[in-house]
């Protein structure tokens, strides 16, 4: 499954929650607000908390640093911080890969 660099970049901005227009100051503020709500310093046993900083984490790291996510990455999965529960992201995934097998 290859995505695009267009399709990554527009995840991306979705989950700093900034828009197309933005420059790096915008991304890196709306990193720091996030990474600070998410952080699991601040959220020790929660972990759909630790999810979302390492995709906050991600989208940063592709945006400013041009830094291409991992085969296994939250970011090329299609989430944001606002997704559904694991086993709900689990079934969505098992149903986008096989679907055609139904």
């Amino acid at each position: 499954m290859s995505l695009s660099i267009s399709t990554l970049e527009k995840r991306a901005r979705q989950v700093l929650g900034v828009s197309p227009e933005a420059g790096a100051r915008a991304i890196k503020k709306a990193y720091r607000r996030l990474a600070r709500q998410y952080h699991p310093d601040c959220n020790p046993d929660d972990k759909l908390t630790i999810e979302k900083f390492m995709l906050v984490t991600e989208a940063y790291e592709y945006l400013l640093r041009h830094k291409l996510p991992g085969r296994n990455s939250l970011l090329v999965a299609g989430l944001t911080p606002e997704s559904e529960e694991p086993g709900e992201r689990y079934a969505r995934w098992w149903m986008e890969h096989f679907r055609e097998f139904f």
